[in-house]
């Protein structure tokens, strides 16, 4: 176990909070467009048709775009990071330090996606600046037969910056 965090945080950990989006065709579209995927099989339903999909489906990546809530910008931590990595550690700032993921298969234009994220661990590591620390979350996509879509396995990095501890 982890000395230096606190049993706020360590309890928290295993705690999952699941969501489920009805994705369009639309969300689809818009999607493929903003990463620039122009395969018609993400936008052209009469192409989509004549595919093995049988209808629109998404670019593998989509169910990132479903990994996190839909916030008001004010409800947001000062980084902009998203309310899930919200762990009560004496850090305010938030970086990607990276992900993994598997993809089990496309997402289908009117597919319900059920999303559940778990916090699996966090833990400490000394860094140049200071203490990191390490907030991994484990998120799987699944459909709604309960069949796995995607998982996503992300690791972020929080530290203190100059500043953050400043009540001034």
């Amino acid at each position: 176990m982890n000395s230096e965090l606190p049993d706020s945080v360590t309890s928290r950990i295993g705690v999952s909070q699941t969501r489920r989006y009805q994705v369009t065709a639309r969300d689809i579209r818009r999607f493929a467009q903003a990463i620039g995927a122009t395969d018609p099989v993400h936008s052209d339903e009469a192409y989509a048709r004549t595919t093995r999909y049988g209808t629109i489906v998404a670019p593998p990546l989509f169910c990132q775009s479903l990994t996190y809530d839909e916030v008001p910008p004010e409800q947001l931590p000062a980084d902009g990071s998203p309310v899930e990595l919200a762990v009560p550690i004496p850090a305010q700032r938030a970086v990607g330090g990276g992900s993994e993921y598997t993809i089990e298969r496309l997402v289908r234009a009117g597919e319900a996606i059920t999303v559940t994220s778990t916090l699996k661990d966090v833990y400490t590591r000394q860094g140049k600046s200071g203490l990191l620390y390490l907030v991994v979350v484990e998120t799987r996509f699944a459909a709604e037969d309960g069949q796995p879509v995607a998982t996503e396995v992300a690791t972020y990095i929080k530290r203190v910056e100059r500043g953050d501890d400043d009540s001034s």
